[in-house]
């Protein structure tokens, strides 16, 4: 694992905001500047082919996960943050009855102002 693959994680593994590619890029870039847009890109695909990142996709971003664990996700309407969600009910949403289907997972994103977005006064309609 060369360095920059090493930050890459570590960046993933440091952060709760679950970044875009090219937070991760200039997270990274900060550390080893000649890192490329490619291997940040190259290496993010590689976690999430091997399940160790998710993709959480908003507004047209995709955004990073490092939680595989099943959870849910909050996200603000103003500022875009996303932030995991802890349910100990998630299990008994799986008993929902689909039909024919077998669901293998399930997501539920909660949308509404954060907390800062609040403090700050911000307001969804300017």
């Amino acid at each position: 694992m060369t360095p920059q693959r090493r930050a890459i994680v570590d960046c993933l593994a440091a952060t709760r905001v679950h970044p875009t590619a090219d937070e991760v890029f200039a997270d990274v870039n900060s550390r080893f500047p000649m890192t490329s847009r490619a291997t940040v890109y190259n290496t993010l695909n590689l976690l999430l082919d091997a399940h160790l990142v998710n993709i959480v996709e908003e507004a047209g971003l995709k955004r990073f996960d490092p939680n595989i664990e099943p959870h849910h996700h909050f996200i603000c309407s103003i500022c875009g943050m996303v932030e995991d969600i802890e349910s100990p009910e998630k299990d008994q949403l799986t008993l929902l009855n689909v039909g024919n289907h077998v669901v293998e997972s399930m997501q539920i994103t909660v949308r509404g102002k954060c907390a800062a977005c609040i403090n700050r006064g911000i307001r969804a309609d300017g």
